[in-house]
């Protein structure tokens, strides 16, 4: 476990994260607000928002896949 400490509108939050996962989070954390000390509301509005939108690209080109498998898959059969 490792404790990482954020700060969020001059207020600090201390979180643990389990070893395995530590290593991504704080890749999405450069990912998203480019290594910055302090973040701002308005940020992490951003941040979720542009996620959101990253998953329901994602889950689109996924249906879409499954949809033109189970195509081939009626061809095939």
């Amino acid at each position: 476990m490792k404790k990482i400490t954020l700060s969020i509108s001059a207020k600090s939050f201390d979180i643990t994260l389990d070893d395995e996962f530590v290593n991504f989070f704080e890749g999405e954390l450069s990912r998203f607000f480019k290594n910055k000390n302090s973040l701002e509301i308005k940020d992490i509005l951003a941040a979720f928002i542009q996620e959101c939108h990253d998953r329901f690209e994602s889950e689109k080109t996924m249906n879409e896949l499954l949809d033109k498998i189970a195509k081939l898959e009626t061809k095939l059969f």
